[in-house]
């Protein structure tokens, strides 16, 4: 175990999640890889790594993954009790949470939709979406920027591109928060946050074989028709795989997105010379949306189990062990990138690794970005005295998918 002298870390305090890359520059400049506190108690610790090179090393290696019971047989490795048996058996069907082979098929099965030509197909449709949601705002002079305007957005494009009504977003909202907060690695939750899963994933499962019982009926052109098909053909899914894919489409494929999209605004707010330069130079914009992901991303951890006994920066990592990767801490790493606090659109080199890398590169980073680039370009142009009315941020609970509860813009 680490040898230093600083305390232990426990990632998962609201004072942490609150101003996180002060806490990540300590343990990056003084124990990288730190023997920490795991969200899940009966683990003994967590390894966190904190420097842009190990990270990267871990995301790219087959030596580490994702399924906890290749090298766990004692059952502590699943982030679900056994005796929420719904939630449980959805969240081994992630496929976030499988390896090759089976991650490798569902992957591409989905890929197919997740592709180029279906991100500059959506375009015009997020850009109007993006309209109609201000257009119900405007007259007000301001808003909720999570609750107006970078939650619905996602989930209709989301929703969309599933074939489910998107007026059904206040209930998608309900159930995909009440599984973020079981499953999300965080200090163990409360059996009444469970009871809550099961209850969201009884709603999913029953609303998504409606819509599945509908596609044999009727197919359309939608992704449950395509894992439909897909159940029915070689690449044979399993009924189980195929409602687990949808749920974590729905509840991963929006998150993401929110936390770009309000703390993009947020840092775009807080850094006023960053503004302007985007203001005057509306091509930077992608380069702007890399940035803001290295800059703050919307996801600060991902975590991986150890295969196989190995050595990292000197430190033994033995096979079982957990390991949390702090993204958020690499793409503030000074020795990958050059005044890695300043937000610099211009930045010659920004290969960060905010949407992971390795296999289990984020599959709908393409359609993240784009979400993103369209909705802070809309935001801007038509709201030019957008600005912040509280400094004070109130952060939702989770280290994973970092971003605030709630923030408050006007605009008048």
């Amino acid at each position: 175990m680490s040898t230093s002298t600083i305390e232990r870390l426990n990632p998962f305090i609201p004072e942490v999640i609150a101003d996180p890359y002060t806490v990540y520059r300590r343990y990056r400049e003084q124990d990288p890889i730190h023997w920490g506190i795991s969200s899940n108690p009966r683990l003994g610790g967590t390894w966190y790594l904190f420097g842009y090179e190990n990270v990267m090393q871990v995301l790219e290696s087959p030596k580490f993954g994702r399924e906890a019971a290749r090298v766990r047989n004692d059952g502590e490795g699943s982030p679900v009790p056994p005796a929420f048996k719904g939630f449980r058996s959805i969240v081994s069907n992630w496929m976030v949470f499988r390896d090759p082979p089976n991650h490798t098929r569902l992957r591409s099965l989905v890929n197919k939709v997740f592709s180029p030509k279906m991100v500059d197909n959506i375009r015009p449709a997020i850009f109007d979406l993006c309209h109609n949601l201000l257009d119900q705002v405007q007259i007000q002079g301001d808003m909720d920027l999570v609750d107006d305007f970078a939650f619905p957005l996602p989930v209709m494009v989301i929703a969309d591109l599933l074939g489910v009504d998107s007026s059904d977003r206040p209930l998608f909202r309900k159930w995909a928060l009440a599984l973020q907060h079981a499953s999300a690695s965080r200090l163990t939750p409360s059996p009444e946050v469970y009871e809550q899963a099961e209850e969201a994933t009884q709603g999913f499962i029953d609303y998504f074989q409606r819509a599945i019982a509908q596609r044999y009926a009727e197919p359309r052109q939608d992704l449950i028709t395509a894992l439909v098909r897909a159940r029915d053909e070689n690449d044979k899914l399993s009924d189980e795989e195929i409602l687990a894919t949808c749920i974590h489409l729905l509840t991963a494929g929006h998150e993401t997105t929110i936390n770009l999209i309000s703390k993009g605004i947020m840092a775009l707010l807080r850094n006023q010379d960053a503004l302007q330069l985007l203001r005057s130079h509306p091509e930077l914009m992608p380069n702007a949306v890399e940035e803001l992901i290295r800059y703050d991303g919307p996801v600060q951890m991902v975590t991986r189990w150890a295969y196989t006994d190995i050595e990292i920066g000197g430190q033994f990592i033995r096979r079982g062990d957990s390991v949390g990767l702090m993204l958020g801490s690499a793409n503030r790493d000074p020795e990958r990138f050059l005044n890695p606090d300043i937000l610099d659109f211009q930045r010659p080199d920004g290969k960060h690794c905010g949407f992971g890398s390795g296999i289990h590169f984020c599959l709908g980073s393409a359609l993240a970005r784009a979400e993103a680039a369209i909705a802070l370009n809309v935001l801007l142009n038509r709201l030019p005295k957008l600005r912040l009315v509280e400094e004070k941020i109130e952060w939702a609970d989770n280290i994973v998918f970092h971003g605030p509860k709630h923030l408050r813009v006007a605009f008048n």
